[in-house]
């Protein structure tokens, strides 16, 4: 295996962690599309996502240090960040915005939708919450030490709220809640704001794949791209 500027060992690391990520990401996006039960349902979503997303972002910020700098970033860089999604994603979209100016219309398009999807910022405001320390919420409020930022799980439900921006799923909305012993009607309510909210996910994903196919990330980028892409993720069951 070889990763232009990093040892034989580091790029098989490297490529290990893009399996991971993008692994992560397929089963989380694929279980929130399908969760209809919060209570079973909502801590696994976001343990898969806070990691995939974080794992994305850094990766990210990997291969971009690699096309400047010609290695990866140190430790300590990376820790500067800690879990925390939010101040990533600021980073590599600046760093992406930088890095498209001349791209394609298909690539430039891509970027403009991520940054103008409604649902994202509080998605990833949950996802932040969550991996920084928001899933040790009900823990630390046993051990009277309760955390002062709210509970990432309210977080994610403001994200569904977002959702109901869309014309589509105010309306069924509108109708589940005319018709309230209608399950049927419910389950499509339901499935509409899971998969709206997972679209989200599987945007941002999709256009830091594409970036990185389109060699706006460098030559290691374009392999992130590729091993990254959601169309590439396997059987899951």
């Amino acid at each position: 295996m070889t990763i232009e500027h990093l040892a034989t060992t580091k790029a098989f690391a490297l490529i290990g962690e893009m399996t991971s990520t993008r692994n992560l990401l397929g089963y989380g996006v694929k279980v929130l599309r399908g969760a209809r039960f919060p209570e079973t349902t909502r801590d696994p979503i976001m343990t898969m996502l806070s990691i995939g997303v974080e794992k994305l972002l850094k990766l990210t910020v990997g291969v971009v240090s690699l096309d400047e700098t010609q290695a990866w970033p140190s430790k300590k860089t990376m820790m500067s960040y800690g879990h925390g999604i939010a101040a990533l994603f600021d980073h590599v979209m600046a760093a992406i915005l930088d890095r498209t100016t001349d791209s394609s219309d298909y690539v430039r398009d891509l970027v403009a939708g991520v940054l103008a999807d409604p649902v994202l910022p509080p998605l990833l405001a949950a996802l932040d919450r969550y991996g920084m320390s928001g899933r040790f919420y009900n823990l630390d409020m046993l051990a009277d030490v309760p955390q002062v930022d709210p509970d990432p799980s309210r977080m994610w439900d403001s994200a569904e709220q977002a959702a109901l921006g869309d014309p589509g799923i105010a309306e069924l909305q509108r109708v589940a809640t005319e018709r309230l012993s209608d399950n049927g009607a419910w389950d499509s309510f339901y499935s509409a704001v899971q998969g709206h909210t997972a679209d989200s996910i599987e945007q941002l994903w999709l256009m830091i794949s594409r970036v990185g196919i389109n060699n706006a990330l460098g030559t290691t980028g374009a392999t992130l791209g590729w091993e990254i892409a959601p169309d590439s993720v396997g059987r899951q069951s």
